[in-house]
């Protein structure tokens, strides 16, 4: 209505139209300044850079928290975006710091009655100290109320009590003071906070029913009655307050992850002069190609290849894997890795923004910014089912105090908001999903986009790549170089120096010491290899099929696949310059360990082997590793048509890759999955990324999957069935308001305790 205004109305103080001011009031039009005011700020900013601020909120007691800070920061001058996840206690603001500081957003967030805490902090580790001190004096205050309505319970059957019982009313009302000022102050906040910009959560439904059991006992005192509800108030509020502090154990375990890989971000380094001396730098200020010494203990601050010394480190912050890694000479080091013996020096080959470590950190800040485009079908019910209760809340007094039941007419109402669980439901999936990653993490499996977990464990085809996935993508080159010219070395050295490619590097590295040839053009045919031109002739380095000569015989392919070096299959790449002799290059690459074992373990599912590589080499590797399926001479506009026909098919098709090749594939598959040596672009498109590069992690996280989503369902069927028979027992009045409380908690710590089962390493 508001843009039917607006754009037919024509009109341009359109907050002034009478029109519009009615359907604000009758809620025609939600909020449209705020919204308006808001796709204003997150329109692109014509200049400034924006930046993203990664954080942790602590005292999130509902999604509805999540919303309100969402909602908030977003009118703030200079907030492009801001996505709040409620399930790990993650913000992710995008700023434009020439209008809006950190500070400035930190106390926002503070003043609406929550805390900001930088990412890792040591704080985040901790449950809230003021919660617990809540928790107990709340479950002292109820504890004596229980006593003190003993009396008051008596009397209420027809007992004589000699006027105890007024006597222990007024210590009731006294005790509950603190319960409701103190210990239930942040429930009541938050319901304040949330109905200023229209939230309504958990908190909506105990602050109304501790409200109307409040209001209702003191009256009744004053009246000179002794039926009080303040034993119900209490427990009420200690009920909830145990709940959110299960609650908070759970989250933190959801986002231990990410703040596990923060931590690990080393902030200086001990470089090693030409002098021979050592001093500490901070990780920014160490420059590419300085040397940096590391002892036992130390993490190591960069991506860098060991020099000097030898010593073994303790991956696990990257694959999860907390066996000792031999580091030698020549051998990469990764930043955050921890030195558990030996010494050694190694020479930095990253800026620290381009670390693995850092790299993986980004991708996982990125999915905390990303939230917002993935919605269950479950996150619309939520919204609506808080206004739902409190109608049937309202129906269930109205029927009941018609029907003569005077006083208990309130108490079933009471009932109605104390039973039911939004919480339960709002957390049911969100929360599961969260541990879940948690614990994919925990294996060396990054979730970029959560989306994918509804089909991970579910795949009923999973394609490999070979190259660098299937095998360990470090090739030899072991026969056909001897043939070649001087000038011919020199022509397929500057050839390959210009790719990236497994074959290319394993090329440049075995030609090193040839002078480079000066092409006159080169360009890299993606998926078929290498061409350029050197004195006017063209030189041409790839498959049979890329230097123009067709498909080899029947025979020939048959005498290639029969090459072997040491068990290990060869791969075939040719070269020609000009018109003279076209040369044969063969190169080993070996099968990673244990690739069949994770073949059997997939035997729910077809596996397939699909390469840009020749026939004979793939069918080697296929048979060996005893893949069902397999292509050759795949283009990679031919796997994702492969990947395509087998989706028609009715498959759930997962990926592995590692490529740029394999972009246009991974990102078609329902799960797409990469390493985390993989190129940037299958990075970006991937679902999943591998901080290993052993591949029995798959069978892991596929069987994690599998439990992940069987707890989804556990939960929301739970959530939903509960509400279900809970809210009609409540209306017709079989259940008092305190017991109504007890199974409301109940039901939140049931689906958090199912969901903590995925923390279980198995």
């Amino acid at each position: 209505m508001y843009q039917i205004l607006k754009t037919q109305g024509k009109l341009h103080n359109i907050e002034e139209n009478a029109l519009f001011q009615q359907a604000v009031k009758a809620g025609l039009i939600s909020n449209p300044l705020l919204l308006e005011q808001m796709r204003q700020k997150r329109r692109t900013p014509e200049d400034g850079e924006v930046r993203k601020l990664h954080l942790e909120v602590g005292q999130m007691w509902c999604p509805s928290c999540a919303e309100l800070i969402r909602l908030c920061t977003l009118q703030q001058r200079g907030v492009h975006n801001c996505v709040v996840d409620y399930t790990t206690d993650l913000a992710s603001i995008e700023y434009l710091p020439r209008e809006v500081s950190q500070e400035t957003l930190y106390n926002l967030i503070s003043r609406l009655g929550y805390e900001p805490k930088k990412l890792g902090d040591e704080e985040g580790r901790r449950v809230s100290v003021t919660l617990y001190v809540r928790f107990f004096i709340a479950l002292f205050c109820a504890m004596n109320i229980m006593m003190f309505s003993y009396p008051i319970y008596l009397e209420f059957y027809g007992i004589a009590t000699d006027g105890y019982a007024r006597l222990f009313s007024f210590l009731s009302l006294l005790l509950s003071i603190p319960v409701v000022f103190f210990c239930g102050w942040p429930i009541f906040r938050r319901f304040f906070l949330s109905a200023t910009v229209g939230m309504f959560g958990m908190e909506t439904l105990v602050t109304l029913g501790v409200a109307t059991a409040a209001i209702l006992s003191v009256y009744n005192i004053v009246s000179g009655n002794n039926e009080v509800y303040f034993d119900s108030m209490a427990m009420i509020i200690v009920f909830v307050l145990l709940g959110k502090i299960i609650e908070s154990k759970a989250k933190f375990s959801a986002r231990s992850s990410l703040v596990r890989l923060a931590r690990s971000r080393p902030k200086r380094g001990r470089v090693l002069r030409k002098d021979g001396r050592t001093e500490y730098r901070l990780t920014k200020e160490i420059k590419l190609g300085e040397r940096l010494q590391i002892v036992t203990g130390e993490k190591v601050v960069m991506d860098g290849v060991v020099c000097d010394g030898e010593g073994s480190c303790d991956e696990s912050v990257m694959t999860g894997e907390h066996f000792p890694v031999v580091k030698r000479r020549g051998d990469t080091v990764l930043a955050g890795t921890v030195v558990k013996q030996g010494a050694f020096v190694y020479e930095v080959t990253t800026t620290e923004e381009e670390t693995a470590l850092q790299r993986i950190i980004d991708l996982v800040e990125q999915e905390i910014g990303g939230k917002s485009t993935y919605m269950r079908p479950v996150d619309a019910v939520v919204r609506w089912f808080v206004p739902t209760v409190v109608l049937i809340a309202l129906l269930t007094i109205a029927i009941h105090a018609i029907a003569g039941s005077g006083s208990q007419a309130l108490l079933y109402g009471i009932a109605v908001l104390l039973i039911s669980c939004p919480c339960a439901i709002g957390i049911a999936a969100p929360l599961a999903e969260a541990l879940l990653m948690s614990g994919l993490a925990a294996h060396g499996a990054i979730v970029r986009n959560r989306g994918c977990l509804r089909y991970l464990g579910k795949e009923t085809a999973f394609v490999f790549d070979k190259t660098g996935t299937v095998t360990e993508g470090s090739f030899e080159v072991l026969e056909g170089l001897a043939t070649l010219s001087k000038e011919e070395r020199g022509v397929l050295a500057a050839l390959s120096y210009h790719s990236r490619h497994p074959i290319s590097c394993a090329i440049a590295e075995a030609l090193q010491a040839e002078e480079l040839a000066q092409l006159d053009a080169v360009e890299e045919v993606v998926g078929k290899g290498m061409r350029g031109y050197y004195q006017g002739k063209e030189a041409r380095l790839g498959s049979f099929s890329f230097l123009g000569k067709g498909e080899k015989s029947k025979a020939a392919r048959e005498e290639a696949s029969n090459t072997m070096v040491s068990g290990t299959p060869v791969t075939e790449v040719y070269f020609v310059c000009g018109a003279a002799q076209q040369h044969t290059l063969y190169l080993g690459d070996r099968i990673k360990e244990g690739v069949a074992d994770v073949l059997h373990s997939m035997d729910d599912c077809k596996t397939w082997l699909i390469s840009g590589d020749q026939k004979a080499t793939v069918a080697a590797i296929a048979t060996e590793c005893r893949f069902g399926h397999w292509a050759a001479d795949c283009s990679p506009l031919y796997k994702a048509q492969e990947i395509n026909r087998l989706k028609k098919e009715g498959y759930v098709v997962g990926m592995l890759g590692d490529g740029i090749n394999d972009a246009p594939a991974l990102s078609t598959a329902h799960v797409a999955v990469s390493v985390v040596n993989a190129t940037d672009v299958s990075i970006q498109v991937s679902d999943i990324l591998l901080t290993t590069d052993k591949l029995a992690v798959l069978q892991k996280i596929r069987l994690l999957g599998k439990k992940g989503r069987c707890i989804v369902k556990q939960n929301l069927f739970w959530a939903f069935f509960y509400n279900a028979v809970g809210i009609p027992l409540a209306s017709l009045g079989l259940l008092k308001p305190l017991y109504a409380t007890a199974a409301m908690v109940l039901s939140s710590v049931v689906v958090i305790l199912n969901a903590r089962r995925l923390n279980k390493r198995g």
